[in-house]
């Protein structure tokens, strides 16, 4: 319980050392010397070592009595090459915007959204005033450590569409990893302006995927026959999602589906997982009322926007692909 009180400093710890590239500059399978690790990372060596000696304590990094500094197989997860690794989350849980709606968490409980307590603004407006943090956030979304967008494109069948619209996409992972299953259907990516315009044009499959920047409370591309929502209504309060999800029924006739690709939580937490309840919370703490949904509350939110819940499909993943149909 102790450790747990002083949990939040072994994060800002995670983050400082995978910042300045400690994890990647330590030979995968050798060791060096903290004044040489710390010229290459550009910081100071005596507070690098003061660091890593204690990330060292917790199995994370190897630190001999000389100084010399080695790896582990937690701190191999800090690498940017490492497969299913932890390099983005390391550096996005405790970025300044996270990490100051936290230190307001308390304003929850009075009502209102603790991001917007410690900053004045709704997260997606600070985002686009800190475009480190926006780009930052597409990183982890994209490289997600349960390597979720794999795991939705494993468990649905997608080998009948023509075109899959990805509502909110970022950086079009899920997208990409459909479409590298499944030769004969194409792709649109719809996020916002800044999101569309960081997409690298190699991550567009040689033009299989196009992407088409704006407002999915306005429209979203007509004429495809699956739309995607992944990680996306749990950003938002119910009338949010409502918004969202009526703008997508308004351009889904008779056959089309939508699928949603969220974590759904297990009411009972003697019966669901640790990280879908830290999660939730989180929601709470970005964006107040945004947060984790029930199989009920898809369900009634899906109904009250026009569709109907047909299915909910486990994935190898923490999340789930809710399949839905027009009513």
């Amino acid at each position: 319980m102790s450790l747990l009180l002083r949990g939040f400093m072994v994060a800002r710890m995670l983050r400082a050392v995978t910042d300045c590239g400690a994890a990647d500059a330590v030979p995968s399978d050798g060791a060096v010397a903290i004044e040489v690790l710390a010229g290459i990372c550009g910081v100071q060596p005596r507070p690098l070592l003061r660091i890593l000696r204690c990330l060292a304590a917790q199995d994370i990094f190897s630190v001999g009595p000389d100084g010399t500094v080695g790896h582990t197989g937690r701190s191999r997860l800090l690498r940017q090459d490492a497969a299913d690794g932890l390099h983005y989350a390391a550096r996005y849980w405790t970025v300044p915007g996270i990490w100051g709606a936290w230190g307001a968490l308390d304003a929850a409980l009075a009502g209102a959204v603790p991001h917007e307590a410690a900053w004045g603004k709704p997260r997606y407006a600070f985002m686009r005033e800190h475009p480190e943090e926006a780009r930052l956030f597409d990183a982890l979304m994209a490289n997600f450590p349960d390597r979720r967008h794999a795991a939705i494109a494993a468990a649905y069948d997608f080998s009948g569409a023509r075109l899959i619209a990805d509502i909110g996409g970022g950086m079009g992972a899920t997208l990409r990893e459909i479409l590298g299953r499944h030769p004969a259907p194409t792709g649109v990516v719809m996020d916002r302006e800044d999101v569309v315009r960081a997409i690298s044009p190699d991550a567009l499959l040689d033009g299989r995927i196009r992407v088409q920047g704006g407002s999915f409370f306005e429209a979203v591309p007509a004429g495809a026959d699956i739309y995607l929502l992944v990680c996306v209504l749990q950003n938002w309060t119910d009338q949010d999602c409502l918004r969202i999800l009526r703008t997508i029924r308004a351009s889904t006739p008779p056959g089309t589906r939508l699928l949603i690709g969220e974590t759904v939580l297990e009411p009972d937490p003697t019966r669901g997982r640790l990280d879908d309840y830290i999660m939730d919370v989180q929601m709470m703490a970005i964006f107040g009322e945004a947060r984790i949904r029930t199989r009920d509350e898809f369900a009634e939110l899906l109904n009250q926007s026009g569709f109907a819940l047909e299915r909910i499909l486990p994935t190898e993943a923490a999340g789930s692909v809710v399949e839905s149909l027009p009513r």
